[in-house]
């Protein structure tokens, strides 16, 4: 560490904080107030500095939960007992730069762009060098900010690739410092993409087992295919998700580890990946069948009205998850050519119903615990007395649409050499479901249901005699 104590002058985006501010309120504009884009855009013709303005009084940012980077806020508090004074200088809008440093308590000036110059680059680098004509040390992460550590005399580089680095050490500054930053991995990639939800759209295979046309390897592949498409389509949605829920996300208490909300992975880089899964896997899944292309896009767009504005409708969000999975059933069975079966459609969309059902009392039973709502839900702690019995009466209304088609369908389609073992799934599953409910009441259901029985032993022994009696009805005569 260099002895003299140089003002110390820090950036914002990417490197105080780990996001875009920017591109924050841009994607709250978009998924929560859409009506005040025309006046955002129309902002655009009076200058960037303009535009600024205009999307920060239309998308206040929470301050308190934005993603700020540990070892620029170290390494501040190090150069601050050294003596140092401490300046945030900033592109963003004069009302952003003021906010965080007002929640930080840090520094000692706050400057952004001021609606009508744009601090940014040389624009930036002049302001700076009026500001600090003595000598000053610049923290920052890009290429942008070469023209500031042109100036400066001493350099922090938060991350940043080798070629900056190189650039940055042909400048002859006096000392170069360097706060790692990690780059997102493949590892927050499928975080993000939350590929263990992928297991939720195996269920596309359902008509592919119960048809029994498995054993055909071109309907096999074709399942494989049009599973793979669905995920695509499934993650570009998750993303778009978690966008739209970035605010919420970070006062949860395990939703704020997710990789958007902390600022893992850059919302530039995430709305790339989903418009490319979204549109490929659409322009795909019409390539494999018109039908299954038009299910698919229906899929699509009731996963996205959920999360612009069903999410936020206290029951409204459990009938629309339950008819997600319901229509995951429906492109499989106009993927296989089977015939709509109204009972399977209605045995899914009940019971998984009774799942997200149980999802959100498990969520409501902790937040009435520990004194807290659902954040941007709809819903208050004591609507468990609501939806307890509304989950538990769907889940045994499933049960029972079950026995029904064994008593009054399955004899007649000629697919099960002896209907009697199937009779005991309903016992299993019964079992399955009074254990989920037990433990969302008490409010230790942690996951989602679907989640859950993946990492459950029990849950998996429960399967495994789901499957085996099946097989007895479709094998022992």
């Amino acid at each position: 560490m260099p002895h003299t104590a140089f003002p110390i002058v820090v950036d914002l985006d990417d490197t105080l904080v780990r996001t875009d501010t920017l591109l924050e309120q841009l994607v709250s504009i978009v998924f929560k107030r859409p009506g005040r884009l025309p006046a955002v855009a129309g902002s655009l013709l009076q200058g960037r500095a303009a535009f600024k303005r205009q999307v920060a009084k239309t998308a206040p940012l929470d301050f308190q939960t934005l993603p700020y980077h540990e070892g620029v806020l170290a390494y501040i508090a190090k150069r601050k007992q050294a003596g140092s004074t401490i300046h945030l200088v900033t592109a963003a809008d004069q009302s952003v730069a003021d906010g965080v440093a007002e929640h930080l308590g840090l520094f000692d000036s706050a400057t952004g762009s001021n609606g009508t110059t744009n601090l940014k680059g040389i624009k930036k680098a002049d302001a700076i060098g009026q500001l600090f004509s003595s000598g000053f040390a610049y923290v920052g992460d890009c290429a942008a900010d070469l023209p500031i550590w042109s100036r400066a005399q001493e350099a922090v580089l938060v991350g940043g690739s080798p070629r900056l680095r190189r650039q940055l050490d042909s400048l002859g500054l006096s000392h170069i410092d360097t706060i790692p930053r990690s780059r997102p991995g493949l590892a927050a990639w499928l975080k993000a993409l939350r590929v263990h939800q992928w297991s939720k759209n195996v269920i596309l295979l359902v008509p592919l087992l119960l048809s029994q046309q498995f054993r055909d390897p071109l309907m096999l592949a074709r399942g494989c295919v049009g599973l793979m498409l669905f995920c695509a389509v499934a993650s570009a949605t998750y993303l778009l998700n978690d966008l739209s829920d970035l605010s919420a996300d970070r006062v949860h208490r395990s939703k704020r580890w997710r990789p958007l909300a902390a600022g893992t992975i850059p919302i530039g880089s995430a709305l790339l990946v989903a418009v490319v899964l979204l549109l490929g896997g659409l322009t795909a899944a019409f390539g494999l069948d018109s039908r299954f292309g038009l299910i698919t896009l229906a899929y699509a767009a009731i996963s996205l009205l959920y999360t612009f504005r069903l999410k936020t409708e206290p029951l409204i969000d459990v009938l629309t998850i339950g008819g997600l999975f319901t229509i995951r059933v429906l492109a499989g069975m106009i993927l296989f050519a089977t015939p709509i079966s109204l009972w399977l459609s209605t045995f899914t969309f009940i019971l998984f119903t009774s799942l997200a059902l149980a999802k959100r009392t498990a969520e409501l039973a902790r937040a009435h615990r520990d004194g807290r709502s659902i954040a941007g839900r709809g819903y208050l702690a004591g609507d468990t007395q609501i939806t307890t019995p509304l989950g538990v009466a769907t889940g045994v209304a499933a049960i029972i649409v079950m026995v029904l088609y064994m008593e009054l369908e399955a004899r007649k389609t000629g697919l099960y050499m002896s209907v009697e073992p199937l009779f005991l799934i309903p016992v299993v599953l019964s079992a399955w479901l009074l254990r989920v409910w037990m433990r969302a009441h008490r409010g230790v259901l942690q996951d989602d249901p679907v989640v859950f029985a993946l990492q459950d032993s029990t849950s998996w022994m429960e399967a495994a005699a789901i499957v085996l009696l099946w097989w007895l009805a479709t094998h022992w005569a």
